[in-house]
């Protein structure tokens, strides 16, 4: 450690204190500057290190983020989302939806959630990460509120479901 402190912090400031005592610079400017530069490396060092703290203890951190997001719908909310597995429509004819989230087609007997109010159909995981982080359906915005799916509407499709 003391070595990369000599390398990291002390060469750059002597070399310029150097390089500005060649160059006339008063003796007190000189200090000055030298001084201004130190102050700047020790106070990146300090980030650096506190960054890296951070890094390693960053399993503890995100344990504790991994609690309730701050920003989407909590584990409750999500998991209260109808599922089932995907049946494509035969009497239609059209293709398949695609998951708007990893943008990949959904084939039938894949576990899927149905958004409640814009009825949207997302891979089971898929959309599960996107709400960690958000609150509205990724394709048109419309907030997503899992109490608003009646219960026997919940009822009837977990007999469905996986």
């Amino acid at each position: 450690m003391p070595l990369k402190l000599v390398f990291i912090v002390v060469a750059p400031v002597a070399l310029t204190c150097g390089i500005l005592q060649l160059s006339s610079i008063p003796w007190r400017t000189n200090v000055g500057i030298g001084s201004v530069l130190l102050a700047f490396l020790f106070i990146v060092g300090l980030c650096e290190r506190v960054r890296s703290g951070a890094r390693t203890r960053g399993g503890q951190f995100m344990a504790a983020l991994a609690r309730e997001p701050a920003i989407g719908l909590g584990r409750a909310a999500i998991a209260s989302l109808p599922v089932y597995k995907y049946e494509k429509l035969r009497c239609g004819g059209g293709e398949g939806h695609q998951c708007a989230v990893c943008l990949a087609e959904v084939r039938p007997k894949e576990v899927v959630k149905q958004l409640p109010a814009c009825t949207h159909l997302f891979h089971d995981r898929c959309i599960d990460e996107w709400l960690w982080s958000h609150r509205t359906c990724p394709v048109c915005r419309s907030p997503v509120d899992a109490s608003t799916v009646p219960a026997m509407e919940i009822a009837a499709r977990a007999m469905q479901s996986v």
